[in-house]
């Protein structure tokens, strides 16, 4: 007999491991089912009765039986027109009702309700119990109760750099006071990585009325260099300030491939690449690498190396270098791709290497990109051999040919 002992740190992973596993089935199956709205707002008003409209898409079109509950802050609050339902194949859409009765007096802020909407799994063949998933969708419920006096919830959301280097800097503002704003603005100080000041503005002047939204819009044109910035943005508002924080790029953290070249090529033996890759970003790209993948005719990889990590300054160019051991490479054209790799980004080209004796021409869109030079005592200096050989006959020819007709003179 085998005993089982259960401590109550391993019951609890169970029960992780169990909970993990039912989200993960709600993610994946979800999408068979779907409410509408996702989110409804209720501005707050001291003992509001007011009726709202949902809907329930049967999206897979298939029978299911629905339970509809609510939980959360104000699940006293919300009253549903349903709470079970059976939905048949044919029946995509389900729309019911829920009533909000408000209390008569709320906190300022947020408050708020999830309707849950329940599939529950299909019955089994005898009837006796319940296979499947359950899956379950929400439709959220936010009652947003204004501050006393002057209030403002504010965003900040920045567009990096586009071709012509100009940011956009856009702050999204809601009035969330039960007084109108007479005077609303933001103030902008962008600071480069060495917390730099390089330059402040401002948007323009408007007011703001209770409940009210509004983008507070700013454009920078950059002449700094490609790197990450810093925006410290303050709103204004009446004599109160709300201040903000972001960072942004300019420009891309980009590695360029350039060149490539493969030095004193021998079939057969180790082919060293050099691969010139520039750093067009304002800070060092850490831990880049050069990855090149050789496919033969079936077009599966038949060599697969990668050059040692590397860290390339800003705004600088280096060499990164990998070896290729040809051994049992053939005479031929093979396609290759060749991938710059650094942090979660990485760059693809594809090219055509064609392999010699004593040669590795590498081709990209239908021109030479980089020859190798020949190795001392290859094809190259074979010819100047031959050459000498042929000099050397040639002044002997000549040689004998003065000698001869000097002879012939005599006679």
């Amino acid at each position: 007999m085998i005993k089982i002992k259960i401590y109550k740190n391993n019951f609890n992973a169970i029960r992780f491991l169990i909970a993990s596993i039912v989200l993960i089935s709600l993610i994946s199956f979800s999408q068979a089912l779907g409410v509408t709205p996702g989110l409804k707002t209720i501005n707050f008003e001291p003992n509001l009765n007011k009726q709202f409209d949902f809907s329930i898409v049967n999206t897979e079109k298939k029978d299911m039986n629905i339970i509809v509950y609510v939980q959360g802050e104000l699940n006293q609050s919300i009253y549903l027109s349903e709470n079970s339902f059976f939905m048949s194949a044919g029946e995509e859409l389900k729309q019911l009702t829920y009533e909000a009765r408000l209390p008569s007096d709320l906190t300022p802020g947020n408050h708020g309700a999830d309707i849950v909407v329940l599939q529950l799994p299909d019955k089994s063949q005898s009837g006796e119990a319940f296979v499947g998933t359950a899956l379950a969708v929400i439709s959220k419920v936010n009652v947003v109760v204004p501050y006393p006096g002057k209030y403002v919830d504010a965003d900040l959301n920045i567009n990096n750099a586009n071709e012509a280097g100009e940011v956009t800097i856009v702050v999204p503002v809601t009035s969330r006071g039960n007084l109108d704003i007479v005077s609303l603005r933001a103030n902008i100080d962008i600071y480069n990585s060495l917390l730099e000041k390089i330059t402040t503005i401002n948007t323009e002047e408007r007011s703001l009325a209770s409940s009210e939204r509004a983008e507070l819009v700013a454009n920078w044109i950059s002449n700094s260099p490609p790197g990450v910035y810093n925006a410290i943005v303050t709103v204004i508002y009446d004599g109160e300030t709300v201040k903000l924080e972001k960072q942004f790029n300019v420009g891309q953290n980009d590695l360029e491939l350039q060149e490539i070249n493969v030095r004193d090529f021998s079939l057969g033996e180790i082919a060293k690449f050099e691969m010139l890759v520039e750093n067009k970003w304002g800070e060092v790209i850490k831990g880049a690498y050069a990855q090149t993948q050789v496919f033969d005719n079936d077009g599966k990889v038949m060599a697969d190396f990668k050059s040692p990590t590397y860290d390339v300054p800003a705004l600088t160019k280096n060499v990164l270098t990998s070896y290729w051991d040809t051994g049992g490479v053939s005479v031929g054209t093979y396609d290759a791709s060749i991938f710059i790799r650094y942090g979660e980004k990485s760059s693809q080209k594809d090219f055509q290497f064609k392999v010699s004796e004593n040669a590795l021409d590498i081709i990209g869109l239908g021109y030479v990109i980089s020859s190798s030079s020949t190795k001392p005592g290859g094809s190259s200096s074979f010819t100047i051999i031959l050459i000498v050989i042929v000099i050397v006959l040639v002044l002997l020819n000549i040689t004998w040919f003065l000698m001869l007709r000097k002879r012939i003179k005599k006679n």
